[in-house]
C-alpha cells in the first residue's frame, strides 16, 4: 500500500512537472510574441515619427551643415570657408575650403572607385586631379564614412538637401566618405 501510494505521488508530482512546464513554455512563447509586437510598434512608431519630422527638415546653409558634420566627424570644427561641386567622369564631390588652406571633400563614391579613377590607367588618366582633389598620395588621404549611424537620425535627409543645393543634382546614395586633404606641405591629421 505504501508503495502504491508513493508510486501515485510520484506519477502526480511528474505530471505536475510536465504541466507546470508545458504552461511556462505557452507563457515563454506568448510573451515573445508580445515582444515582437512591442519592437514592432516601437518600429514603426519611429519611422512614422521621422517621416513627420522628416517634412519639417530643411538644411538652409549647407556650409553651416558640412562645417557641423565635419567637426562631429573630426572631434573640432575645420572652418569652413567654402563649398563648391567637383565632378569629372561621372564621379561627383563637394570640395569645402577650410580657413587652414586644406580642404574637405565629401563625395558618395565608393573609396576603391574614387582610388582606382584617381590612379587611372597611366599618367594622363585624369590628369592633376591627385593634387587637386585627394592631395598628392590620395591613398593615404584620411577618411571617414558619414552615414545614418554615424551623422544623426536624418542624416539621409540632410545630406540629400545639401548635395541638391550644391551640385544640382540628386544624391544617389545616403551615406558620403569624408576625406581631409590638408594644404600642400602641411602634417595630415587621422580621423580614422
Amino acid at each position: 500500500m505504501e508503495l502504491l501510494i508513493g508510486i501515485s505521488v510520484l506519477v502526480v508530482v511528474f505530471l505536475l512537472g510536465a504541466l507546470l512546464s508545458a504552461g511556462n513554455e505557452r507563457q515563454r512563447r506568448a510573451i515573445d510574441g508580445i515582444r515582437l509586437q512591442a519592437e514592432a510598434w516601437a518600429e514603426q512608431d519611429i519611422r512614422i515619427k521621422r517621416e513627420t519630422l522628416a517634412r519639417q527638415i530643411a538644411v538652409t546653409d549647407p556650409l553651416a551643415w558640412l562645417e557641423k558634420t565635419a567637426a562631429a566627424a573630426l572631434g573640432s570644427a575645420p572652418k569652413l570657408v567654402t563649398a563648391t561641386p567637383w565632378q569629372k567622369e561621372g564621379m561627383g564631390a563637394i570640395v569645402a575650403q577650410c580657413q587652414d588652406g586644406g580642404c574637405l571633400v565629401f563625395t558618395p563614391v565608393p573609396r576603391q572607385r574614387l582610388l582606382k579613377a584617381l590612379r587611372g590607367k597611366g599618367r594622363r588618366a585624369l590628369d592633376g586631379i591627385q593634387t587637386s582633389l585627394l592631395g598628392p598620395s590620395p591613398a593615404k588621404a584620411p577618411y571617414q564614412e558619414l552615414s545614418l549611424v554615424t551623422g544623426g537620425m536624418f542624416f539621409d535627409i540632410e545630406a540629400a538637401q545639401v548635395w541638391q543645393t550644391v551640385t544640382g543634382e540628386t544624391l544617389p546614395v545616403s551615406h558620403l566618405t569624408l576625406y581631409e586633404v590638408p594644404e600642400a606641405g602641411s602634417k595630415v591629421r587621422r580621423i580614422f
